[in-house]
Formats: C-alpha cells, sequence, structure tokens
C-alpha cells in the first residue's frame, strides 16, 4: 500500500486504479481498487471524480 501511495506521490495528479495498476508488471485494476478505498478510507489519500490523489 505504500509503494501504492508513493506512486501517487509521484504522478502530481490524480490517477484512477487502472493508471496505477499500470506502472507495475503484475498489478490488476481490480486488485489496485480495494487497496485504494482502504488508504482513502485512513484519510492517507483522497478520492476524487479523476481518480485518487495524495
Amino acid at each position: 500500500m505504500q509503494t501504492l501511495r508513493d506512486a501517487l506521490q509521484q504522478a502530481g495528479q490524480p490517477q484512477t486504479a487502472a493508471q496505477l495498476a499500470a506502472r507495475f508488471k503484475r498489478l490488476k485494476p481490480e486488485k489496485v481498487e480495494p487497496l485504494l478505498a482502504t488508504l482513502a478510507a485512513l484519510s492517507l489519500i483522497r478520492h476524487t471524480e479523476e481518480g485518487y490523489a495524495v
């Protein structure tokens, strides 16, 4: 989860689960979405209309 948060921070703009999954070879968007939802629930990232952001 820390790696996803770091990737969001490096992106500098909101990212979708698919965009984040594309940064990793073996990661699929359906696996990323629950992790992003957990990070958002913990207030570590924000969920916007454009995607997720730090």
